[in-house]
């Protein structure tokens, strides 16, 4: 019995692991990466990012960085209006072209750093930027495959926080 009851909960484990669609990503590793983790300096739930003097949330809004476990909770996607309103204390969402530099053109499912920023959901990987496309549409990445696209502002999409400096 007692081996039946630990196959039972790996199972489920896996099971709720495939059902929230953790991302693991698929890197080319004969193609060097533009965001290597020695270009960040990783603190908790921050990331500082030595090259564009930016500092990151490493957990989607909706989680929570919990030591020695990485980003836990379930990831929110509000709509662009509701997601301009989330910054505070310096927070704020980034614009096109600083949520570019998280991009890992090498990887997909998702196209970033995981060490950096682990437990993204291949389920929300459209992340909203600041930057306004026309009356209407704002751009969103992409980080399924590190591509940009317009959306209407009244669609949903996922964020992750930014601040300059450290």
């Amino acid at each position: 019995m007692k081996t039946r009851g630990a196959w039972t909960t790996i199972v489920a484990l896996t099971c709720g692991l495939v059902a929230a669609g953790v991302a693991r990503a698929a890197c080319d590793p004969m193609q060097p990466t533009r965001t290597p983790s020695s270009r960040y300096v990783i603190s908790g739930g921050e990331v500082y990012d030595k090259k564009t003097d930016l500092t990151w949330q490493r957990c989607s809004i909706g989680q929570r960085w919990e030591e020695g476990t990485g980003c836990v909770g379930v990831i929110t996607q509000p709509g662009w209006e509701e997601a301009m309103q989330m910054a505070r204390e310096g927070w704020r969402l980034p614009n096109r072209d600083e949520l570019a530099t998280l991009i890992s053109p090498t990887c997909k499912n998702p196209a970033i750093n995981e060490e950096a920023f682990p437990d993204m959901d291949l389920g929300k990987l459209w992340y909203w930027t600041s930057s306004e496309q026309g009356d209407y549409a704002v751009w969103l990445a992409n980080f399924a495959d590190g591509s940009f696209t317009s959306y209407d502002r009244g669609d949903v999409g996922t964020v992750r926080l930014v601040r300059s400096g450290r």
